[in-house]
Protein backbone atom coordinates (compact mmCIF):
# COMPACT_ATOMS: atom_id res chain seq x y z
CA UNK A 1 0.00 0.00 0.00
CA UNK A 2 1.28 3.42 -1.01
CA UNK A 3 0.98 5.79 1.95
CA UNK A 4 1.66 8.91 -0.11
CA UNK A 5 -1.33 11.18 -0.72
CA UNK A 6 -1.29 12.46 -4.31
CA UNK A 7 -1.45 16.10 -5.28
CA UNK A 8 -4.95 15.58 -6.71
CA UNK A 9 -6.14 14.09 -3.44
CA UNK A 10 -4.56 16.93 -1.46
CA UNK A 11 -6.23 19.45 -3.73
CA UNK A 12 -9.66 17.92 -3.08
CA UNK A 13 -9.07 18.18 0.66
CA UNK A 14 -7.83 21.77 0.44
CA UNK A 15 -10.72 22.88 -1.77
CA UNK A 16 -13.26 21.20 0.50
CA UNK A 17 -11.69 22.79 3.60
CA UNK A 18 -11.88 26.20 1.94
CA UNK A 19 -15.53 25.56 1.05
CA UNK A 20 -16.23 24.49 4.61
CA UNK A 21 -14.56 27.53 6.11
CA UNK A 22 -16.20 30.02 3.73
CA UNK A 23 -19.63 28.52 3.12
CA UNK A 24 -20.48 26.03 5.87
CA UNK A 25 -18.95 27.34 9.09
CA UNK A 26 -20.75 30.72 9.12
CA UNK A 27 -24.25 29.17 8.83
CA UNK A 28 -24.23 25.57 10.01
CA UNK A 29 -25.05 26.33 13.67
CA UNK A 30 -28.30 27.95 12.52
CA UNK A 31 -29.22 24.95 10.38
CA UNK A 32 -28.46 22.69 13.34
CA UNK A 33 -30.62 24.79 15.65
CA UNK A 34 -33.53 24.71 13.18
CA UNK A 35 -33.02 21.01 12.45
CA UNK A 36 -32.89 21.89 8.75
CA UNK A 37 -31.04 20.25 5.86
CA UNK A 38 -28.85 22.83 3.99
CA UNK A 39 -30.09 21.97 0.51
CA UNK A 40 -28.36 24.91 -1.20
CA UNK A 41 -24.96 23.95 0.22
CA UNK A 42 -25.48 20.35 -0.78
CA UNK A 43 -26.43 21.24 -4.33
CA UNK A 44 -23.44 23.57 -4.59
CA UNK A 45 -21.17 20.65 -3.74
CA UNK A 46 -22.84 18.71 -6.52
CA UNK A 47 -22.16 21.51 -8.99
CA UNK A 48 -18.48 21.27 -8.03
CA UNK A 49 -18.49 17.60 -9.04
CA UNK A 50 -18.01 16.30 -5.51
CA UNK A 51 -21.08 14.09 -5.40
CA UNK A 52 -20.10 11.82 -8.27
CA UNK A 53 -16.68 10.43 -7.37
CA UNK A 54 -18.07 6.87 -7.57
CA UNK A 55 -19.98 7.43 -10.80
CA UNK A 56 -18.42 6.66 -14.23
CA UNK A 57 -17.76 9.63 -16.49
CA UNK A 58 -20.17 8.31 -19.13
CA UNK A 59 -22.95 8.92 -16.58
CA UNK A 60 -21.73 12.40 -15.69
CA UNK A 61 -19.62 11.42 -12.71
CA UNK A 62 -16.08 12.39 -11.77
CA UNK A 63 -14.91 8.75 -11.42
CA UNK A 64 -12.33 9.33 -8.70
CA UNK A 65 -10.65 6.88 -6.33
CA UNK A 66 -12.11 6.09 -2.90
CA UNK A 67 -9.29 7.80 -1.00
CA UNK A 68 -10.25 11.02 -2.78
CA UNK A 69 -13.79 10.44 -1.53
CA UNK A 70 -12.55 10.06 2.06
CA UNK A 71 -10.55 13.28 1.75
CA UNK A 72 -13.68 15.13 0.65
CA UNK A 73 -15.83 13.76 3.47
CA UNK A 74 -13.17 14.32 6.15
CA UNK A 75 -12.75 17.94 5.06
CA UNK A 76 -16.47 18.76 4.94
CA UNK A 77 -17.08 17.00 8.26
CA UNK A 78 -14.58 19.27 10.03
CA UNK A 79 -17.29 21.91 9.60
CA UNK A 80 -20.47 19.82 9.54
CA UNK A 81 -20.84 16.14 10.35
CA UNK A 82 -24.44 16.42 9.15
CA UNK A 83 -23.31 17.38 5.66
CA UNK A 84 -20.59 14.73 5.74
CA UNK A 85 -23.18 12.07 6.57
CA UNK A 86 -25.54 13.49 3.94
CA UNK A 87 -22.80 13.02 1.33
CA UNK A 88 -22.26 9.44 2.50
CA UNK A 89 -25.97 8.58 2.26
CA UNK A 90 -26.37 10.22 -1.15
CA UNK A 91 -23.49 8.05 -2.36
CA UNK A 92 -25.21 4.89 -1.04
CA UNK A 93 -28.04 5.30 -3.55
CA UNK A 94 -25.75 6.00 -6.50
CA UNK A 95 -23.50 3.10 -5.46
CA UNK A 96 -26.44 0.68 -5.40
CA UNK A 97 -27.65 1.83 -8.82
CA UNK A 98 -24.13 1.69 -10.28
CA UNK A 99 -23.52 -1.86 -9.03
CA UNK A 100 -26.96 -3.42 -9.38
CA UNK A 101 -29.25 -1.16 -11.40
CA UNK A 102 -30.42 -1.74 -14.95
CA UNK A 103 -28.84 0.19 -17.81
CA UNK A 104 -31.98 2.32 -18.06
CA UNK A 105 -31.90 3.07 -14.33
CA UNK A 106 -28.24 4.09 -14.55
CA UNK A 107 -28.89 6.39 -17.48
CA UNK A 108 -31.90 8.00 -15.83
CA UNK A 109 -30.56 8.48 -12.32
CA UNK A 110 -26.77 8.52 -12.11
CA UNK A 111 -26.27 11.82 -14.00
CA UNK A 112 -28.89 13.51 -11.81
CA UNK A 113 -27.35 12.12 -8.62
CA UNK A 114 -23.87 13.24 -9.71
CA UNK A 115 -25.07 16.81 -10.22
CA UNK A 116 -27.48 16.71 -7.20
CA UNK A 117 -30.41 17.45 -9.46
CA UNK A 118 -31.95 14.84 -7.20
CA UNK A 119 -30.97 14.04 -3.60
CA UNK A 120 -30.73 10.40 -2.62
CA UNK A 121 -31.50 8.45 0.54
CA UNK A 122 -31.17 4.94 1.98
CA UNK A 123 -34.25 3.45 3.68
CA UNK A 124 -33.72 0.19 5.54
CA UNK A 125 -34.20 0.75 9.30
CA UNK A 126 -37.62 -0.11 10.72
CA UNK A 127 -39.06 0.07 14.24
CA UNK A 128 -38.31 -3.66 14.64
CA UNK A 129 -35.33 -3.94 12.28
CA UNK A 130 -32.19 -1.93 12.90
CA UNK A 131 -29.01 -3.89 13.46
CA UNK A 132 -30.99 -6.99 12.45
CA UNK A 133 -31.75 -5.96 8.87
CA UNK A 134 -33.15 -9.42 8.17
CA UNK A 135 -35.99 -8.55 10.55
CA UNK A 136 -37.60 -6.18 8.04
CA UNK A 137 -41.38 -6.45 8.17
CA UNK A 138 -42.35 -4.04 5.38
CA UNK A 139 -43.85 -5.90 2.43
CA UNK A 140 -43.88 -5.57 -1.35
CA UNK A 141 -46.62 -7.47 -3.13
CA UNK A 142 -46.49 -7.85 -6.90
CA UNK A 143 -49.65 -6.90 -8.75
CA UNK A 144 -49.28 -7.09 -12.51
CA UNK A 145 -46.42 -4.83 -13.60
CA UNK A 146 -46.20 -3.09 -10.22
CA UNK A 147 -45.26 -3.75 -6.62
CA UNK A 148 -47.36 -2.43 -3.76
CA UNK A 149 -45.23 -1.33 -0.80
CA UNK A 150 -46.44 -1.16 2.79
CA UNK A 151 -44.48 -0.54 5.96
CA UNK A 152 -42.49 2.04 7.89
CA UNK A 153 -38.86 3.16 7.64
CA UNK A 154 -38.14 4.73 11.00
CA UNK A 155 -35.02 6.78 10.27
CA UNK A 156 -33.64 7.95 6.91
CA UNK A 157 -30.68 10.31 6.59
CA UNK A 158 -31.72 13.03 4.15
CA UNK A 159 -35.26 11.68 4.19
CA UNK A 160 -36.77 15.11 4.82
CA UNK A 161 -35.56 16.34 1.41
CA UNK A 162 -34.71 13.18 -0.58
CA UNK A 163 -36.12 12.92 -4.08
CA UNK A 164 -35.39 9.21 -4.41
CA UNK A 165 -34.43 6.44 -1.99
CA UNK A 166 -33.36 2.83 -2.13
CA UNK A 167 -35.88 1.06 0.09
CA UNK A 168 -35.93 -2.56 1.23
CA UNK A 169 -39.10 -4.66 1.56
CA UNK A 170 -39.95 -8.34 1.84
CA UNK A 171 -41.29 -9.78 -1.38
CA UNK A 172 -41.23 -13.30 0.09
CA UNK A 173 -41.76 -13.05 3.88
CA UNK A 174 -41.58 -16.83 4.27
CA UNK A 175 -37.99 -16.78 2.92
CA UNK A 176 -36.65 -14.60 5.74
CA UNK A 177 -33.44 -12.76 4.84
CA UNK A 178 -33.55 -14.22 1.33
CA UNK A 179 -36.95 -12.70 0.72
CA UNK A 180 -35.85 -9.05 0.87
CA UNK A 181 -35.83 -6.96 -2.31
CA UNK A 182 -34.41 -3.49 -3.01
CA UNK A 183 -36.52 -0.86 -4.76
CA UNK A 184 -35.77 2.55 -6.20
CA UNK A 185 -38.60 4.77 -4.98
CA UNK A 186 -39.49 8.30 -6.02
CA UNK A 187 -40.45 9.99 -2.75
CA UNK A 188 -43.24 11.93 -4.47
CA UNK A 189 -45.09 8.70 -5.19
CA UNK A 190 -48.61 8.75 -3.71
CA UNK A 191 -48.88 6.91 -0.41
CA UNK A 192 -45.56 8.03 1.09
CA UNK A 193 -45.92 10.07 4.26
CA UNK A 194 -42.78 11.86 5.47
CA UNK A 195 -42.31 12.87 9.09
CA UNK A 196 -39.24 14.93 10.07
CA UNK A 197 -37.43 13.74 13.22
CA UNK A 198 -35.95 15.81 16.04
CA UNK A 199 -32.63 14.13 16.92
CA UNK A 200 -30.06 15.01 19.58
CA UNK A 201 -27.24 15.27 17.04
CA UNK A 202 -26.74 15.28 13.28
CA UNK A 203 -29.62 17.73 13.22
CA UNK A 204 -28.83 19.20 9.79
CA UNK A 205 -28.87 15.93 7.83
CA UNK A 206 -32.62 15.80 7.29
CA UNK A 207 -33.51 12.79 9.43
CA UNK A 208 -37.06 11.62 8.76
CA UNK A 209 -39.26 8.57 8.89
CA UNK A 210 -41.49 7.35 6.08
CA UNK A 211 -44.76 5.48 6.14
CA UNK A 212 -45.56 3.54 2.98
CA UNK A 213 -49.27 2.98 2.49
CA UNK A 214 -50.09 1.10 -0.72
CA UNK A 215 -47.24 2.78 -2.58
CA UNK A 216 -47.12 1.53 -6.15
CA UNK A 217 -43.81 1.30 -8.00
CA UNK A 218 -43.19 -0.23 -11.45
CA UNK A 219 -41.40 -3.57 -11.63
CA UNK A 220 -38.56 -1.79 -13.47
CA UNK A 221 -37.71 -0.11 -10.17
CA UNK A 222 -36.41 -3.30 -8.61
CA UNK A 223 -32.67 -2.88 -8.02
CA UNK A 224 -30.92 -6.13 -8.84
CA UNK A 225 -33.29 -9.07 -8.57
CA UNK A 226 -35.97 -10.23 -6.19
CA UNK A 227 -34.43 -11.65 -3.04
CA UNK A 228 -31.08 -9.85 -3.49
CA UNK A 229 -32.00 -6.97 -1.21
CA UNK A 230 -30.02 -7.91 1.89
CA UNK A 231 -26.93 -8.74 -0.18
CA UNK A 232 -27.20 -5.35 -1.89
CA UNK A 233 -27.68 -3.55 1.41
CA UNK A 234 -24.69 -5.17 3.07
CA UNK A 235 -22.35 -4.60 0.11
CA UNK A 236 -23.34 -0.95 -0.18
CA UNK A 237 -23.06 -0.44 3.57
CA UNK A 238 -19.42 -1.56 3.44
CA UNK A 239 -18.80 1.51 1.31
CA UNK A 240 -21.01 3.57 3.59
CA UNK A 241 -18.91 2.65 6.61
CA UNK A 242 -15.85 4.11 4.91
CA UNK A 243 -17.88 7.29 4.62
CA UNK A 244 -18.98 7.26 8.27
CA UNK A 245 -15.37 6.64 9.37
CA UNK A 246 -14.37 9.66 7.30
CA UNK A 247 -17.06 11.81 8.92
CA UNK A 248 -15.93 10.76 12.39
CA UNK A 249 -12.27 11.38 11.59
CA UNK A 250 -13.15 14.88 10.41
CA UNK A 251 -14.97 15.63 13.67
CA UNK A 252 -12.07 14.29 15.77
CA UNK A 253 -9.54 16.35 13.87
CA UNK A 254 -11.65 19.50 14.19
CA UNK A 255 -12.01 18.95 17.95
CA UNK A 256 -8.27 18.41 18.30
CA UNK A 257 -7.42 21.57 16.37
CA UNK A 258 -9.73 23.68 18.51
CA UNK A 259 -8.34 22.17 21.71
CA UNK A 260 -4.75 22.89 20.64
CA UNK A 261 -5.59 26.47 19.66
CA UNK A 262 -7.30 27.12 23.00
CA UNK A 263 -4.54 25.43 25.04
CA UNK A 264 -1.97 27.80 23.53
CA UNK A 265 -3.77 30.98 24.59
CA UNK A 266 -5.52 30.00 27.84
CA UNK A 267 -3.40 30.74 30.90
CA UNK A 268 -3.73 29.29 34.42
CA UNK A 269 -1.29 29.46 37.31
CA UNK A 270 0.87 31.88 35.37
CA UNK A 271 1.40 29.87 32.19
CA UNK A 272 -0.46 28.62 29.10
CA UNK A 273 -2.31 25.40 29.91
CA UNK A 274 -0.46 23.70 27.05
CA UNK A 275 2.52 23.60 29.44
CA UNK A 276 0.79 21.11 31.74
CA UNK A 277 1.84 17.53 31.08
CA UNK A 278 -1.58 16.02 31.75
CA UNK A 279 -3.18 18.12 29.03
CA UNK A 280 -0.32 17.59 26.59
CA UNK A 281 -0.58 13.83 26.92
CA UNK A 282 -4.36 13.96 26.56
CA UNK A 283 -4.06 15.74 23.21
CA UNK A 284 -1.13 13.55 22.14
CA UNK A 285 -3.43 10.53 22.54
CA UNK A 286 -6.11 12.18 20.39
CA UNK A 287 -3.55 13.03 17.71
CA UNK A 288 -2.44 9.39 17.71
CA UNK A 289 -6.06 8.33 17.32
CA UNK A 290 -6.70 10.71 14.42
CA UNK A 291 -3.73 9.40 12.47
CA UNK A 292 -4.73 5.79 13.19
CA UNK A 293 -8.30 6.49 12.08
CA UNK A 294 -7.07 7.97 8.81
CA UNK A 295 -4.88 4.94 8.10
CA UNK A 296 -7.65 2.46 8.89
CA UNK A 297 -10.05 4.39 6.67
CA UNK A 298 -7.56 4.69 3.83
CA UNK A 299 -6.74 0.99 4.02
CA UNK A 300 -10.40 0.10 3.53
CA UNK A 301 -10.59 2.62 0.68
CA UNK A 302 -7.42 1.23 -0.89
CA UNK A 303 -8.78 -2.34 -0.80
CA UNK A 304 -12.05 -1.19 -2.35
CA UNK A 305 -10.18 0.40 -5.24
CA UNK A 306 -8.19 -2.82 -5.67
CA UNK A 307 -11.42 -4.79 -6.00
CA UNK A 308 -10.62 -6.76 -2.84
CA UNK A 309 -13.28 -7.51 -0.23
CA UNK A 310 -13.02 -4.94 2.56
CA UNK A 311 -15.94 -5.70 4.89
CA UNK A 312 -13.77 -6.23 7.99
CA UNK A 313 -11.50 -3.28 7.22
CA UNK A 314 -14.50 -0.98 6.80
CA UNK A 315 -15.94 -2.23 10.09
CA UNK A 316 -12.64 -1.60 11.90
CA UNK A 317 -12.36 1.90 10.44
CA UNK A 318 -15.94 2.75 11.33
CA UNK A 319 -15.67 1.38 14.86
CA UNK A 320 -12.35 3.02 15.69
CA UNK A 321 -13.08 6.40 14.10
CA UNK A 322 -16.55 6.85 15.61
CA UNK A 323 -15.45 5.92 19.13
CA UNK A 324 -12.43 8.20 18.71
CA UNK A 325 -14.72 11.07 17.68
CA UNK A 326 -16.74 10.63 20.86
CA UNK A 327 -13.58 10.60 22.99
CA UNK A 328 -11.97 13.53 21.14
CA UNK A 329 -15.00 15.80 21.46
CA UNK A 330 -15.38 15.10 25.19
CA UNK A 331 -11.68 15.78 25.76
CA UNK A 332 -11.85 19.01 23.72
CA UNK A 333 -14.73 20.21 25.90
CA UNK A 334 -12.67 19.34 28.98
CA UNK A 335 -9.72 21.39 27.70
CA UNK A 336 -12.01 24.39 27.21
CA UNK A 337 -13.43 24.11 30.73
CA UNK A 338 -16.73 25.89 31.24
CA UNK A 339 -16.43 27.60 27.83
CA UNK A 340 -16.59 24.20 26.17
CA UNK A 341 -19.88 23.53 27.92
CA UNK A 342 -21.55 26.53 26.27
CA UNK A 343 -23.39 26.49 22.98
CA UNK A 344 -21.32 29.49 21.87
CA UNK A 345 -18.67 27.03 20.65
CA UNK A 346 -19.30 24.17 18.21
CA UNK A 347 -17.79 21.58 20.55
CA UNK A 348 -21.12 20.51 22.01
CA UNK A 349 -22.42 20.00 18.46
CA UNK A 350 -19.36 17.92 17.63
CA UNK A 351 -20.10 15.73 20.67
CA UNK A 352 -23.79 15.29 19.82
CA UNK A 353 -22.92 14.43 16.23
CA UNK A 354 -20.21 11.96 17.30
CA UNK A 355 -22.73 10.02 19.39
CA UNK A 356 -24.97 9.62 16.38
CA UNK A 357 -22.11 8.24 14.32
CA UNK A 358 -21.55 5.45 16.83
CA UNK A 359 -25.06 4.29 15.92
CA UNK A 360 -25.32 5.12 12.20
CA UNK A 361 -24.85 2.37 9.60
CA UNK A 362 -24.25 -0.33 12.18
CA UNK A 363 -23.65 0.26 15.88
CA UNK A 364 -20.27 -0.26 17.52
CA UNK A 365 -21.54 -3.62 18.73
CA UNK A 366 -22.33 -4.72 15.17
CA UNK A 367 -18.85 -3.69 13.99
CA UNK A 368 -17.30 -5.74 16.79
CA UNK A 369 -19.48 -8.68 15.75
CA UNK A 370 -18.22 -8.40 12.15
CA UNK A 371 -14.60 -8.23 13.29
CA UNK A 372 -14.98 -11.13 15.74
CA UNK A 373 -16.71 -13.26 13.11
CA UNK A 374 -13.67 -12.81 10.88
CA UNK A 375 -11.46 -13.96 13.76
CA UNK A 376 -13.46 -16.97 14.86
CA UNK A 377 -15.95 -17.73 12.09
CA UNK A 378 -19.63 -18.28 12.61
Amino acid sequence: MDFEITEKQKKIFEEAVAFGREKIEPVIAEYDERCEYPVDLFREMGKRGWLGFNIPEKYGGAERDTISYTMLVMAISKYSASLGLAIDTHYLLSEAIKLYGSDEMKENYLPKLAKTEIIGGFAITEPTAGSDAAGIEGTAVKEGDEYVLNGEKSIIVGGAVADAVIAFFKTAPEAGAKGITAFLVDTKTPGIKKEPLNPVGLRACGLAKYKFENVRVPKENVIGQEGQGLRIALSVLDFGRIGVASVATGIAEAALERAIEYAKKRTQFGQPIMKFQGLRWMLADIKLGVEAAKLLTWKAAYLRDKGVRYTVEAAMAKLFATELAMKATIKAIQVHGHYGFLKDLPLERYMRDAKGLEIAEGTSEIQRFIIARALFGG
